[in-house]
């Protein structure tokens, strides 16, 4: 592909994230080449149809995910490697804003991959062996996680990141076996004057 063509498909990409993000997966496609700057015969060109965006889309989601999962099987300990994963697909939902409404439509186009699973299986057995996480902890618990967190996105900053810290280490607090060390919380609480703040600036 030309390079000319590849800038092409990159930027049609970032504007269909960008536009499923914010007015849904059905949003017209004229949206997506008004906000790339293109043609519509240079999006079919490269997307002849709305699923193929999709598709395209979460190659990228797949990439990011495939990086995150090689981090955590090079991660020093069985818990880093714990930290690692769920740190990092808490992050893909803060730096991929359109992946829910992806993420669904891709459930009805393709099948899910028996290797996801036996990659975060791997993550979870290390920590195990080496009695650092729960035994009763089961790989679909470790998939949720990120998700339950990024329920938190969309509060405005600087109460989301302060929020998403708190309870990202209260999470990982509870993973913990009994008997194991627990060091203290590393983010600090949200103080009811900083939450009355915060919303009173997200009001204005």
């Amino acid at each position: 592909m030309r390079a000319d063509a590849e800038a092409n498909r990159e930027r049609l990409l970032d504007a269909a994230g960008d536009v499923f993000a914010e007015y849904g997966i059905d949003a017209p496609l004229a949206l997506i080449t008004e906000r790339a700057e293109v043609g519509k015969g240079t999006l079919y060109r490269h997307f002849p149809d709305r699923d193929a965006l999709v598709l395209g889309l979460g190659e990228r989601m797949r990439q990011r995910w495939l990086h995150i999962t090689t981090e955590a099987a090079s991660a020093p300990t069985g818990w880093d490697a714990i930290v690692t994963y769920i740190d990092g697909v808490a992050g893909m939902y803060l730096d991929m804003p359109w992946l829910v409404p992806v993420r669904a439509r891709l459930r009805i186009l393709q099948q899910a991959d028996p290797a996801d699973e036996t990659a975060v299986r791997a993550v979870i057995e290390r920590a195990w062996a080496e009695g650092t996480l729960r035994t009763d902890i089961d790989p679909t618990d470790l998939a949720f996680i990120p998700s339950m967190l990024a329920g938190l996105v969309t509060l405005p900053e600087p109460m989301r990141s302060v929020i998403m810290a708190r309870q990202r280490d209260i999470v990982l607090d509870g993973l913990r076996p009994v008997g194991a060390p627990r060091p203290p919380l590393g983010s600090r609480p949200l103080g009811i004057g900083d939450l009355r703040s915060y919303i009173r600036q997200s009001r204005n």
